[in-house]
Parts: structure tokens; sequence; C-alpha cells
């Protein structure tokens, strides 16, 4: 799934391209992508509407609208947004020729021969495209379908976005606030950073890389960390986040940046899927185990369980 680094990167590319352009239309091609309004009321409420900027909250992208809209989206698994230059032209006849076919993949897109542009396997599955007025297309697409795309107004950002906990990246999140999130918490620390009510958009990915960099066992229990402790915590949060969005976001499967790009940050990992490979500090084989349901990579050295 797409962590902070992941959109973050792609909403600071968005920002650079497409505020400014204007939604000629939306195109829906799997109705339970939209979780609010109904998709025909989507499409209707958002045609027409010019993008004024481009931000991020926790996981979320927000996309702020003319008119006071605000278009959020979730990613999920396996969502991403490509933005097509201008030549590309949308072909739904799969639709009638292969209504089985069309149910998992979607449409397709064409360009005419003389471009110099290629078509490309990450245009395929998509779910939703935003035909601009200047004639580029923004694919919202999705394999898995679990990705949602909403549209409210920015007056409702606080009632969509209910129980988000702090940005690790502004001033809201401080060692005294983890501190106090983690006081009364025994569950693992490791299922605590997932927590999106604890600290908003850390994900799988960049809990075990913060845990390594701060030397903390991933089962060890929130609230029998010590002062010193969770101030490592909290700075290595903050390092491991702006790593990944350095070099681009982490790709170790489906997520792609706006241009179906790869990130490179799985190139500057430490334990992160790692399991078998030495620490990069000490040289011990890094170890997978599963904490809270998901698979959790540490150094049994760097990060020695101790007792509570």
């Amino acid at each position: 799934m797409p962590e902070l680094p992941e959109v973050e990167y792609t909403a600071r590319q968005l920002q650079a391209s497409i505020v400014g352009a204007t939604i000629r239309e939306a195109q829906v091609f799997w109705e339970r992508i939209i979780a609010h309004p109904l998709p025909e009321d989507f499409c209707a409420q958002v045609s027409g509407r010019t993008i004024e900027g481009v931000r991020r909250r926790g996981k979320f992208l927000l996309l702020d609208l003319s008119g006071e809209g605000l278009l959020i989206s979730h990613r999920r698994m396996t969502g991403n947004f490509l933005l097509l230059e201008p030549g590309w032209t949308l072909d739904t006849s799969l639709r009638e020729r292969d209504v089985q076919a069309w149910s998992t993949r979607g449409p397709s897109f064409t360009l005419k021969a003389d471009s110099s542009q290629a078509y490309s396997s990450e245009m395929n599955y998509c779910r939703v495209c935003f035909i601009l007025e200047d004639g580029r297309n923004l694919l919202f697409t999705d394999p898995r379908k679990f990705g949602r795309v909403s549209l409210w107004q920015r007056s409702q950002e606080e009632e969509a976005l209910r129980g988000l906990g702090p940005e690790p990246l502004s001033e809201a999140f401080s060692i005294e606030g983890l501190a106090q999130a983690l006081a009364h918490r025994r569950s693992p620390i490791k299922q605590v950073l997932l927590d999106q009510t604890v600290i908003a958009g850390v994900g799988n990915i960049y809990a075990d890389e913060a845990l390594f960099h701060a030397r903390i066992h991933p089962r060890r229990a929130a609230n029998s960390l010590t002062s010193q402790e969770i101030a490592s915590l909290h700075e290595a949060v903050v390092s491991v986040l702006l790593k990944g969005i350095e070099h681009g976001g982490t790709s170790f499967s489906s997520y792609r940046d706006l241009w179906g790009e790869a990130g490179d940050n799985y190139n500057h990992v430490h334990v992160y899927k790692q399991a078998g490979k030495p620490c990069t500090r000490c040289g011990t084989l890094i170890e997978r185990i599963v904490v809270a349901q998901r698979s959790t990579h540490f150094c049994p050295v760097c990060q020695v369980l101790t007792q509570e």
C-alpha cells in the first residue's frame, strides 16, 4: 500500500503539473471506486472545476477544486495516478465486445502513430479518467479495485478525514505527543505505529525502517519505551519518511509515480523485505516475524527484545 512518502511524492508531481488545469469531464469505469457521492453525481459535480491545489493528509491525496470542492483519493493496495500528455484517445470498445474482460481490465488508450510516446502497461486497469481541457488525461488505475475516490466540499474535510492522527512531518508531531500516545498502550510498538490515529501516513514499510533506525524491537510493548527510546523513535519516523520522499517512494510491487516510474527507495531500505540478508550495521541476518498480522522485519542483534 502506498504510504506517506509515495503519496507525498505524487502530490508534489501533481502540484507541479496540473494546478490551474480544468477538468472537462470525468468518466468512471468501476462505480464502487467512488465513495462519495453517487458516481453519476460525482461526474456531474467534478466537471468544469479547476484544480487549484494539491495536498496530502496521511495516506490521502487531496485536490482543491474551484467552487470550494475537495477531491480525496485513498490508493489502498494498488491504486496509482498517471498523467497522459495530449494525443491519447480513450477506447471503451471492450465494454461491448467482452463484458467479463471489461469488468476486470477496463478501457485502453490509443495514440496517433507519429507520436514519440509509447503505450505502457501502467495504463491498464483504469477505473476513473479525468479528461482535462488542455487534452491531457489524469488516470486513476487500480488492478485490485480497493482504492477510493470521493468529492466533498472543503468545509467537510475534517468530517471526510475524521480520526487521523498528527502529520509526522509537521509540528503537530512532537516527542511529547508521541509519549502521551504510547503511555497507556501495551500493544506491540509495531502495531501502534500502524494505527493511523496515532501517526497519520506510516505503514508497514516505514514502521519497520523506523524501528530499525531507533534500535527498537517491533514486539516491545509501546508503553515500555523509555523517554530516550521515544525520542529516538520520533527522530527515526521523520528521518525514514523524508528519505522515502527523497528517493521517490518505495516500489516493491505496484506503486508507480505520476509518469509510471518506480520509486528508488527500495534500494535504500535496511530491513523491509530483507529477511536472510546481512544487517547493514552488524552483519547479522535480518529476520521476519508476524506482528498484528503484518509481515515484520528486524535485526535480532540491533533490535533486542528487552525484558519489560
